[in-house]
């Protein structure tokens, strides 16, 4: 909320022009500013990687085959193998981190707690293609893909909640998902994109389903930068590999592209500014030096706000020198 005085009004009124100005070139820069254009590529020669988290100054990454540990100077060490087939989630959870151990159906798939010295537990067995992992409180939700007739294009999507030591399992929703790959928490509430349809979908706490925005193309992994969504788009890698995008997708479901034609990405994390993220066909992990800093200029309803009340106290300001200058008018007449 705003607090400001009838003067200072009229310098807010010059930074809501100077600020939508910003914002509307901050839109179409990632493509074209020399801020945008360079990515780092932190660690290459992976064997597809997917997921991605961050412990401390460490990387924590799922790739084919195994959960590894990247530490700041591009070392790898892996905390466990993992069953060979395409990676799936993984997070920090506390000082442990848990990831899916994927399967080939009918086999379940198997929920696991990881240490930091590589000591492994099983939570829980999953009949169908969990992807995607969040925390609620003490409990695991988890993406599951569901995938139809081995399709590993098309998901009958569920939203599932998994008790923190896999003593419950519950379903939160299973309608409406369709290929369910990742979640991310908000309160009560969910956020999921759907892979088969490029989606981005709204889930209750009681499991309504709500279509939030489409045309993401084939969406795997989403991070919140605390305003907007921000998530990976695979574009149809398989088919047409390199014209992956990183999209940002607002809660109401505008869509921009921050990034374009950077491979296939797949995971990713946030860093202050920086955006890490796997690419799961080309084997690495790059980095964007502040693609998130344009992210903290006003929204465009801020913008009009800040225009709104500027002319607000623009209008004050003249009613109050009309007003004096009237009272000093009937002053030199009564004298």
């Amino acid at each position: 909320m705003f607090k400001v005085n009838i003067l200072s009004s009229i310098t807010f009124f010059l930074i809501g022009l100077s600020s939508s100005q910003v914002y509307a070139q901050s839109l179409d820069a990632p493509n074209s500013s020399p801020k945008f254009s360079k990515i780092e590529t932190v660690v290459d020669g992976l064997l597809n990687p997917y997921a991605i988290a961050i412990d401390d100054k460490d990387l924590i990454v799922t790739v084919n085959g195994a959960l590894v540990k990247i530490d700041d100077s591009g070392n790898i060490t892996t905390l466990t193998t993992l069953t060979p087939g395409v990676p799936s989630g993984a997070i920090v959870f506390g000082s442990d981190y848990i990831v899916i151990d994927p399967a080939q159906p009918p086999t379940p798939t198997s929920l696991l707690r990881v240490s930091q010295v590589g000591d492994v537990t099983e939570i829980a067995e999953i009949a169908g293609d969990p992807a995607g992992l969040a925390v609620q409180n003490s409990d695991f939700i988890v993406a599951d893909f569901n995938r139809v007739n081995n399709n590993p294009f098309v998901g009958n999507g569920r939203l599932l909640r998994i008790s923190e030591n896999g003593s419950s399992i519950s379903i939160i929703a299973s309608e409406g998902l369709g290929g369910a790959l990742d979640v991310f928490v908000d309160g009560e509430n969910f956020w999921v994109t759907d892979f088969t349809f490029g989606r981005l979908l709204f889930v209750s706490s009681n499991g309504d389903v709500t279509e939030i925005a489409t045309g993401l193309g084939q969406p795997l992994d989403i991070e919140f930068n605390g305003r907007d969504f921000i998530i990976t788009d695979f574009a149809d890698g398989f088919n047409d590999p390199g014209n992956g995008r990183i999209l940002r997708v607002t809660k109401s479901g505008e869509v921009d592209t921050l990034v374009s034609g950077i491979g296939n990405p797949s995971g990713l994390a946030i860093q202050g500014s920086d955006l890490l993220f796997t690419d799961l066909v080309a084997g690495r992990i790059g980095r964007i030096s502040g693609l998130l800093a344009a992210e903290s200029v006003p929204e465009p309803s801020s913008v009009l706000g800040l225009l709104a009340l500027s002319a607000f106290g623009a209008v004050a300001l003249l009613k109050r020198r009309l007003k004096q200058s009237t009272e000093a008018t009937t002053s030199r007449d009564a004298s």
